[in-house]
């Protein structure tokens, strides 16, 4: 793999997380999925989706509506890095709120950067929680 610069690094960075929230929200499950490395893992509502196809599976059966995530803040460690966003999921039928926020572990590839883990993190009414 060719070392990029660290702005290069931070601007795939950038564009992946955003692609993350795009493909969710325009159904594109296989694309969404392929975001993650092969054995990648999403942590949410306290259970673990591992791998391309258990991934594709969530992302085929989310609810509509539309991710607004917040800018990332983004470490580089070489070939690995981390980020931390929070974010805000309007479902489409009937505009409630989930907010939140996201820690990832990520990793380039030969594809470029892929998220291998992503914990997703519900602000409640009684603080931090794995479940809404």
């Amino acid at each position: 793999m060719t070392r990029a610069s660290r702005s290069d690094d931070l601007e795939a960075i950038d564009t992946l997380l955003a692609s993350y929230c795009l493909r969710m929200d325009r159904r594109d499950a296989q694309g969404w999925a392929e975001l993650f490395t092969p054995d990648g893992q999403f942590f949410a509502f306290g259970r673990s989706f591992d791998g391309h196809e258990r991934l594709r599976r969530l992302a085929e059966e989310s609810p509509l509506g539309v991710h607004l995530a917040g800018q990332p803040v983004i470490e580089v460690a070489g070939d690995d890095a981390t980020a931390e966003q929070g974010f805000v999921f309007v479902y489409a039928d009937d505009h409630h709120l989930r907010i939140g926020f996201y820690d990832d572990e990520l990793v380039r590839t030969d594809a470029g950067w892929r998220l291998r883990t992503r914990r997703c993190t519900f602000q409640t009414a009684d603080g931090p929680s794995d479940r809404p």
